[in-house]
């Protein structure tokens, strides 16, 4: 075998073949499918997709660099798994969106999340379903790709980030407010005596 026939076996006909079918296949799965809650921001979701996909190049050049097959594993266990911790990657988390489990509007579990990314696992096909699922997402009305569909999940604005320091500030405002005014000392929060 060589290397075109290789290339083509390996690479090329899985793309073919997931392209082929990808459509009937979305909307197979999307009659089934309804979703009370509105699509999430774009911008933000095109965001935190591009830092999950640089956490995952990051582990393929550790992978090359340091000659290690972990760093490759553990950069395709986190695309899995990604979105299994609350139902937020690291980019989800610092964009404050969240993927939710349509039949109880909780976030995604490890299931979900594997089910959700697995279409990302497939040589060749991971390749052409990075840009039919950007495609779907940016035309479809909930914003559900086939992953989505198939988990049936769907990426909602939530908390991130900012907004958790934002009222952890808040908090400690309050926190803050409420101490008697004579207590305070001059460089912090109020002294409390034993």
């Amino acid at each position: 075998m060589d290397a075109r026939e290789a290339l083509f076996g390996f690479f090329l006909l899985p793309a073919f073949a997931f392209t082929v079918g990808y459509y009937p296949a979305l909307h197979r799965l999307a009659l089934a499918l309804v979703s009370p809650y509105p699509k999430a921001d774009l911008h933000r979701r095109l965001y935190a997709a591009a830092i999950d996909s640089l956490v995952v190049a990051t582990s393929v050049v550790f992978a090359a660099t340091l000659s290690s097959i972990w760093f490759l594993a553990l950069g395709a266990l986190y695309a899995l798994m990604r979105d299994s911790v609350q139902g937020q990657s690291l980019g989800k988390l610092m964009l404050g969106l969240v993927v939710i489990r349509l039949e109880t509007g909780r976030p995604a579990t490890a299931a979900s999340s594997l089910r959700r990314n697995v279409v990302f696992m497939l040589p060749g096909a991971n390749l052409a379903a990075a840009f039919l699922e950007t495609r779907t997402l940016l035309r479809d009305v909930q914003g559900q790709r086939l992953g989505d569909r198939l988990a049936h999940t769907q990426v909602v604005d939530g908390l991130g980030v900012k907004d958790l320091a934002h009222s952890f500030i808040e908090w400690w405002n309050t926190v803050l407010s409420e101490l008697p005014r004579g207590r305070r000392s001059k460089r912090g929060p109020a002294i409390v005596d034993p």
